[in-house]
């Protein structure tokens, strides 16, 4: 417990306390056994997600280095580490062949037991917090087809990338080069950046799993974990911003591979290729327990801007847990009121209430009955 510094001043003619408390160098500091932080103009009490990781942060470390007294080395593959290292020394770094002495050597390893970083980055066959469904989709509620990427985090990037690669088109491009251009739907370094920052930046605790979901004009990339330390999606699309890692175990291993860069550069660069490719620039929001990304393709910028535009008509007059609604609904047409109640942070009978009135408003409509209906965000 620090004791605060007292002094007594004399100030124009009265005699003053003044009371000097110095900041905390381990954080966060309990009030009366309750922590707050303060977002924007409001003051709310922390989560133990958030105090966890507030602690943590004093100490210049991150979820993801903490040991897992469950594990074991039989949950990774030392193989996969091996692979690895590499990788690593192919970029001309000289660091040692052997798995395990790289692994203490990152802090993966210590007294024996491995960091939740470790088992993700290395699984030997699969982890359940690392799942990431991905989905090919004829209309928001018509799956054509769909897979999931459960493995290590490496290699989930490969298989990420390739589904992506395997439903959007590419044309070829004869010129009189000795070689013809690929001109794909998407500039591929940058959906290749997106699905890096969705593994090194994901929640990794959060029940709710990351999710790609392609369509013909778009594509949504879901991941769970909200913007850290009072960021926006707003300071994200201006690049006014300075990135903390959620991951610093994660992150440090996508740099060495040469991934990634540690300096937050990742959404800027995304954004640049987009504008460099004519194509509108994606969009960053905040969705439920975290944030989505959505890109679109070249041959629907202007429907998209003008659904953009009767969009904001329609809604203008809506409130805010209205809005929360009919996102939570694109995010997952088949949303029970009860998991709709969740994400937006009330209760069901308010959830109710507010449906009914988004249906009379026409923005949103039920198909099909209560029981294995799903709803619909009406796009005028």
């Amino acid at each position: 417990m620090q004791v605060p510094d007292v002094e007594v001043v004399k100030y124009k003619g009265k005699t003053l306390v003044a009371i000097n408390v110095k900041e905390s160098p381990i954080k966060p500091v309990a009030v009366q056994g309750r922590y707050f932080i303060r977002h924007e103009n409001s003051v709310h009490a922390m989560s133990p997600i958030e105090i966890g990781d507030c602690t943590l942060r004093t100490q210049n470390s991150s979820w993801d280095f903490v040991l897992d007294d469950s594990g074991s080395m039989d949950d990774i593959s030392l193989k996969k580490v091996v692979q690895s290292i590499r990788r690593i020394n192919e970029r001309g770094y000289h660091i040692s062949k052997d798995p395990l002495d790289f692994l203490r050597k990152n802090r993966l390893l210590r007294e024996g037991k491995l960091t939740f970083a470790a088992e993700m980055l290395f699984a030997k066959d699969w982890h359940v917090n690392t799942a990431v469904q991905m989905g090919f989709f004829q209309s928001p509620t018509i799956i054509k087809d769909r897979g999931e990427a459960h493995g290590d985090l490496v290699s989930q990037v490969e298989e990420i990338y390739e589904f992506v690669k395997k439903h959007i088109n590419c044309q070829v491009v004869i010129s009189d080069k000795l070689e013809n251009d690929l001109v794909w739907d998407y500039p591929l370094k940058a959906i290749r950046e997106i699905i890096l920052n969705m593994i090194v930046h994901r929640d990794y605790r959060s029940a709710s799993e990351s999710c790609v979901k392609i369509f013909d004009d778009r594509i949504e990339f879901f991941n769970p974990g909200k913007l850290m330390d009072g960021m926006t999606p707003d300071d994200l699309n201006s690049g006014n911003y300075l990135s903390t890692l959620r991951n610093k175990a994660i992150a440090n291993h996508f740099n060495m591979l040469g991934e990634i860069e540690k300096y937050g550069s990742g959404v800027t660069r995304v954004i640049g290729l987009f504008q460099e490719a004519g194509l509108p620039v994606p969009r960053i929001e905040e969705i439920g327990c975290g944030i989505r990304v959505t890109v679109w393709k070249a041959v629907n910028r202007d429907t998209e801007k003008d659904t953009e535009k009767d969009t904001e008509k329609d809604t203008e007059n809506i409130t805010e847990n209205q809005r929360k609604i009919l996102s939570a609904i694109e995010q997952n047409p088949s949303a029970s009121q009860e998991g709709i109640a969740q994400v937006v942070g009330i209760n069901r009978a308010n959830v109710a209430k507010n449906l009914k009135k988004l249906v009379e408003m026409g923005l949103v409509k039920r198909i099909g009955p209560d029981r294995g209906g799903h709803w619909e965000v009406v796009k005028k």
